[in-house]
């Protein structure tokens, strides 16, 4: 059977969607960075690896995804990553809800997946909502810092999803399935 690459987000909605996507075009037009954008969607990501059965993944997020409430999120203002890829991000506030929801979707991916995203343990996950990446520079990375050292996003949303994402040919990412949070 053929390796597959899976991640588990939550998909942003209203104002904070709309400005993160505003955020997209910005880091596009000014910094010459969209590889972001190879998902078409803001989103919040939990965890992630390669394996060999999506439909097992699929049937524990379903399960999984019924046992979680729709949940609160926090944003407040941007931060930057240096390693292992170039980042500005709007910060997440990790809450212990948001902890608990990171952890039992980790402990199944582990269960499921020959390789996890390492980044994204427990002990490492940094929970935040990606504007620019992997095709920042080290110049507009600068840039971007001190053309927005004022600007200071700050969202409260409550988080009506899960969705398991796949990737294909050329790091293109989509929705493999989404699961509605009651």
């Amino acid at each position: 059977m053929k390796s597959t690459k899976v991640g588990v987000v939550s998909l942003l909605e209203g104002e904070a969607c709309r400005e993160a996507k505003r955020m997209w075009g910005l880091f596009e037009r000014e910094y010459d960075s969209s590889a972001i954008q190879n998902f078409a969607h803001p989103h919040l990501s939990f965890q992630g690896g390669t394996c060999e059965d999506i439909g097992v993944i699929d049937a524990g997020l379903e399960y999984l995804s019924a046992h979680i409430k729709p949940f609160p999120v926090w944003i407040e203002g941007i931060n930057t990553f240096q390693e292992p890829d170039r980042a500005i991000f709007m910060e997440v506030v990790k809450t212990k809800t948001l902890q608990r929801i990171h952890q039992r979707i980790d402990a199944w991916l582990r269960t499921c997946c020959s390789q996890v995203f390492e980044l994204y343990s427990p002990r490492n996950w940094h929970p935040h909502v990606t504007l620019a990446h992997g095709d920042l520079t080290r110049r507009n990375l600068q840039k971007a810092k001190k053309d927005l050292e004022n600007y200071h996003p700050r969202y409260k949303l409550k988080v009506h999803n899960t969705c398991l994402v796949k990737w294909y040919h050329k790091d293109r990412i989509r929705i493999y399935k989404k699961y509605v949070l009651e």
